[in-house]
């Protein structure tokens, strides 16, 4: 394990050594601050920290279930008097008056907001980076990228910036980051947490059915601890797992790339299988259709609001043409992974007429694979096919028209709207760079008890 990261406490450790006097939340809050500034001009995880009020704070936090913990923000999230920028130049940044609720529930629960974290512009890329804030940094290997849409958030948590965080994940955007910087990341259905206050809006949009809210934590206890906050509905209590069945998914189209991810899987597996959880093989044959739908969706969905917000009232209209020449000259406005999107939108867009028919059969397969998964299933997948590649490179492989193998397990759990987290197997970290695979459990909506027992037990079998 990543020697800093081993001797990082979790929040479920640090709540136990307030509770028991052995370090107050004033102090605690300053070792953060200490650890957020010291590690900052090196990853860049954080658009804006917010130490006078987050000690003012500490010096009397508030009771609850989180009370004196160092909690970070996605910043596309809102915050009273904060503005959102979103990481664009173009967009004209708005200024909330309230907090998302999400951030209300956490701060009710007694948790400082300590920083808010970096973005891709417009929250739309597999690598964290944007013309505002610039780029964030792996926190394993600062060669290589973050991940996206919630890298700053996974990189402040790996490092110990914070000690927990809140993230969104439409495509992958809370577990690709927290698979490439070795924590835990926790995407639940998209119904189970309130969205309001957080960006973006999608309405009736079919998209808003992928869409959710969750924790960036260092452990699987940590995730249940943040989820029971934020949630609409509690969890149940933990419990054993040897009432459950492990699915491994055949004809499952992917594909792996670096060995770490092979031997983290079988690792999984067995360790799994050790708990007591039963095996069983049941056939997924349709992810190739499932992930050309997803493209042809995302475009449909995404392509004429994302445009919106980048022609802003009173400026003139973005054309991804006129962009094209500005890049040429040498002047680009907006960052190259969203103008990668927007190029590749009419080579993906669908017609009006099939969208109907993508969206019923996207809900036939909802329907097939949580009754597959039931009240008692958890899937086993790798997170990704590959660990993380150097800067530029992500956008390379996830941004590209066609099924995308490296890529179709985290998406299959936004396409299903199905509860999934990962977890860093460091148990097989890779030797020649020091990276750590990742492992995706997922569930149907409804089960995630099950998932996050499952995951505990996993996690203290990969754990090195």
């Amino acid at each position: 394990m990543n020697a800093s990261q081993a001797e990082l406490p979790d929040a479920t450790a640090l709540l136990q050594q307030m509770r028991k006097g052995a370090k107050s939340a004033e102090t605690m809050m300053l070792e953060h601050l200490a650890r957020l500034h010291e590690t900052q001009p090196h990853y860049n995880g954080a658009v804006q920290i917010m130490a006078e009020s987050a000690l003012e704070q500490a010096r009397a936090p508030r009771p609850g279930p989180l009370s004196g913990l160092p909690l970070s923000v996605k910043e596309t999230f809102n915050i009273g008097g904060e503005r959102v920028t979103l990481g664009s130049k173009r967009r004209r940044p708005s200024l909330p008056d309230t907090d998302a609720l999400v951030v209300r529930r956490l701060r009710d629960a007694g948790a400082i907001v300590i920083a808010r974290s970096n973005v891709p512009e417009l929250a739309m890329a597999g690598e964290t980076e944007n013309p505002v804030f610039g780029r964030t940094n792996n926190a394993i290997d600062a060669q290589r990228v973050a991940g996206g849409s919630s890298g700053g958030e996974a990189v402040l948590v790996a490092t110990g910036a914070s000690a927990i965080g809140i993230g969104s994940d439409i495509l992958g955007s809370i577990r690709i980051p927290a698979a490439f910087n070795g924590i835990v990341g926790f995407k639940p259905a998209s119904h189970s947490v309130d969205k309001r206050g957080t960006w973006p809006q999608l309405g009736n949009a079919h998209l808003a059915g992928w869409l959710g809210i969750g924790p960036l934590v260092r452990s699987v206890r940590d995730a249940r601890l943040v989820s029971n906050v934020i949630f609409e509905q509690p969890l149940p209590p933990p419990a054993q797992v040897n009432r459950l069945r492990l699915v491994i998914p055949d004809q499952f189209h992917m594909t792996i790339v670096d060995p770490a991810n092979e031997r983290a899987l079988a690792r999984a597996e067995t360790v799994l299988t050790i708990a007591g959880m039963q095996v069983v093989h049941e056939p997924v044959p349709d992810v190739p259709l499932l992930f050309k739908h997803l493209q042809k969706m995302v475009v449909n969905d995404l392509e004429k609001p994302l445009l919106a917000e980048l022609s802003p009232s009173g400026a003139p209209a973005f054309s991804v043409w006129r962009e094209l020449l500005d890049r040429l000259l040498g002047r680009p406005t907006i960052y190259s992974g969203l103008f990668q999107l927007l190029l590749l939108a009419p080579l993906l867009r669908p017609d009006s007429g099939a969208v109907p028919g993508i969206v019923a059969t996207i809900e036939a397969a909802r329907r097939k694979y949580r009754g597959m998964l039931g009240s008692d299933g958890v899937m086993l997948l790798p997170t990704l096919g590959l660990l993380a590649p150097p800067h530029g490179r992500m956008n390379l492989d996830s941004l590209r028209p066609g099924v995308n193998g490296k890529m179709t397990p985290v998406t299959f759990a936004n396409i299903m709207d199905m509860p999934s987290i990962t977890l860093p197997s460091w148990a097989d970290q890779d030797d020649a760079t020091g990276l750590v695979p990742a492992i995706m459990l997922v569930c149907a909506p409804g089960a995630e008890g099950a998932l996050l027992d499952a995951a505990a037990v996993l996690e203290a079998g990969i754990t090195a």
